[in-house]
């Protein structure tokens, strides 16, 4: 055998063994993943629709087992002031499905350890969900690339519809959903009726 062939083997033979053990590995976190359990619950906060009101608190919680998830949004005392068709004492509830994940060392250990927000912004992935809430549904997208963290959604309610982007930062140590997004009158999307709105929303 000559020396070149050897070389081409050895070189052949190293990035198998490399492509075996990223591949063995990949598996072996997402399988880890797969059968790990979370529970996080924060703050949130809803701001004004103009000067003459003030911010709604309240609290959210994810919780779920693997890619599978679920979420709750409460906001105590908020059914004695809004629209009982847009919400109730149930708050906001839904579920999530995350499609593609690159799940690394950080990732499971920042879950392990309860460090929810660490993990969610050091992890890779894309996936849908489902929400609802007093007489409306809703339903999105979601992704993060490690940099960006951008989704979509839509709300269908009895009066009125909601669509548009979010983006989900970490501002001052919280999480902010900056959303620019229209409403309109439910099944009336058209250029008079459309109205803009851009907020940010903290977690």
């Amino acid at each position: 055998m000559t020396g070149k062939k050897k070389v081409y083997i050895m070189i052949l033979l190293l990035f198998s063994g490399i492509l075996f053990f990223s591949t063995l590995q990949t598996t072996f976190e997402n399988n880890i993943f797969d059968q790990l359990p979370y529970n996080y619950t924060s703050y949130v906060s809803i701001p004004p629709n103009s000067e003459n009101e003030s911010s709604i608190g309240g609290y959210y919680e994810i919780y779920g087992k693997g890619r599978d998830f679920n979420f709750n949004i409460v906001l105590p005392g908020a059914e004695d002031v809004e629209d009982p068709l847009c919400y109730t004492q149930d708050g906001l509830n839904g579920t999530g499905r995350i499609n593609n994940i690159d799940i690394t060392y950080n990732t499971v250990m920042a879950l392990l350890s309860g460090d929810f927000k660490n993990a969610i912004f050091n992890t890779n992935f894309d996936g849908v969900f489902k929400m609802k809430c007093a007489a409306w549904t809703g339903y999105g997208n979601f992704s993060n690339n490690g940099r960006n963290f951008p989704g979509n959604f839509k709300i269908n309610g009895p009066l009125t519809d909601w669509e548009g982007t979010f983006y989900v930062v970490q501002e001052n140590n919280r999480i902010a959903l900056k959303a620019d997004y229209i409403y309109y009158p439910h099944g009336q999307k058209s250029v008079d009726n459309v109205r803009k709105v851009k907020k940010t929303y903290y977690m």
